[in-house]
């Protein structure tokens, strides 16, 4: 984590890569991380600390309102990590929709 305890994005999306690709790419940890000059501890480390992030469960403030999805608006789902997934009926502006994944991506609540 950064200083005072908030997450660093951007590491935290480079270990994400990371993980991603070794998993696809058919390696071993131990050759992937020679390859990519990345220490093995931290690689494991990163690995399951991202795991346990993905499980956590995040709750967030709902309000419920009436339902416009038969008048044509269309529908958007959304699925985050750990498998969260969020329904989106009618019209949404772009800078809402960014702002609530925003929200629903940082550290719990």
């Amino acid at each position: 984590m950064a200083s005072g305890g908030r997450r660093d994005r951007g590491k935290e999306a480079f270990w994400r890569r990371m993980v991603r690709d070794q998993a696809r790419g058919g390696l071993t940890v131990r050759k992937w991380c020679r390859r990519h000059r990345l220490r093995e501890p931290a690689f494991y480390w990163w690995r399951r600390q991202l795991a346990r992030r993905d499980a956590e469960t995040t709750f967030v403030p709902v309000r419920v309102t009436e339902d416009r999805s038969a008048d044509g608006g269309g529908r958007i789902e959304i699925v985050l990590g750990g498998g969260r997934r969020i329904g989106v009926c009618g019209p949404v502006d772009r800078q809402t929709l960014a702002d609530v994944l925003a929200v629903l991506e940082a550290s719990p609540c």
